[in-house]
């Protein structure tokens, strides 16, 4: 199976990192920042692997050591561009070197990625569409210049946009992911073809159907002993597809898992809803049309 690079960006706070962290538990955590995994660790029940990096230099150095990793995240690379910008800038690289070099590192650290067999995660701050002085510029992941924000999702087989659409209706979550490249106004991607302009923010889920439709993507293990939260997933997907109330598969759910920890329960719960919606939404036309 081939890794993936994906880019998720949003403001603070929209659960881009939590998401993350649902997709690859067993990854290293590659952060500029403490305080990343505040969120995650009450909300999943787990121990992650957390590592700080410096700049994006230190991070291919961090993980061309590691070599075999099963996924990688790479969070706030907003902040970690921003201080790779700072510190060339203060080695006394000047202007189109300096933005040369960072579009040269982000190049690197897909290599690395790539070369290495490791699914890499990006999560990123959200930069709004601007105009300055007549000229447009879509927006897209946070960084300190225009060409970095454009070299960044060309690396990555995914570029998703966080955001919270409160029109969204139980068992679904407010938070979702917008994709829709004919949106001239904001940068995304969907190489596997399988969201659609909105789908749930469920990274992890994304990937499940892109391999469901056959592309050879490489899924980031569960953790140990959450093994069977596929098969909770499956079993949620399956009653809601049949007309099963929410409730009721809540239930089921939790008659089949006795004594698991109710957040782990919940972990099956938001997989299981979003491999049904995105088995029903999206382009699944296009795959369903000869099957």
């Amino acid at each position: 199976m081939d890794p993936s690079i994906s880019c998720i960006f949003a403001p603070s706070g929209r659960g881009k990192t939590v998401d993350a962290l649902y997709t690859a538990p067993t990854g290293w955590f590659l952060t500029p920042a403490p305080g990343g995994l505040v969120a995650a660790r009450s909300m999943m029940g787990l121990e992650v692997r957390e590592v700080r990096c410096n700049s994006i230099e230190h991070a291919c150095t961090v993980l061309k050591k590691a070599g075999k990793v099963d996924a990688v995240i790479l969070d706030d690379f907003s902040i970690l561009a921003e201080r790779s910008h700072l510190a060339l800038d203060s080695s006394g690289q000047k202007g189109w070197a300096v933005w040369k070099k960072l579009s040269q590192s982000v190049l690197r650290l897909r290599e690395i990625a790539m070369d290495s067999g490791t699914t890499l995660i990006i999560t990123a701050h959200e930069s709004q569409p601007s105009t300055y002085e007549g000229q447009f510029t879509p927006g897209g992941p946070k960084m300190p210049s225009k060409s970095l924000t454009n070299t960044l999702p060309h690396v990555a087989s995914l570029v998703l946009r966080g955001v919270q659409d409160t029109f969204r209706q139980a068992p679904l979550w407010v938070g979702a992911y917008n994709c829709d490249p004919t949106d001239t106004r904001w940068i995304t991607k969907d190489r596997f073809c399988v969201l659609g302009k909105q789908g749930p923010m469920n990274l992890r889920e994304i990937l499940v159907r892109a391999r469901e439709v056959g592309h050879k993507v490489d899924i980031p293990r569960r953790a140990p002993g959450l093994e069977w939260l596929d098969e909770g997933a499956e079993a949620v997907a399956g009653f809601l597809a049949q007309g099963g109330s929410p409730s009721d598969a809540a239930r089921q759910l939790t008659a089949n898992a006795k004594g698991a920890d109710p957040r782990h329960l919940r972990w099956a719960w938001r997989d299981g809803v979003a491999r049904k919606e995105l088995r029903n939404s999206g382009h699944s036309e296009l795959f369903n049309l000869f099957t």
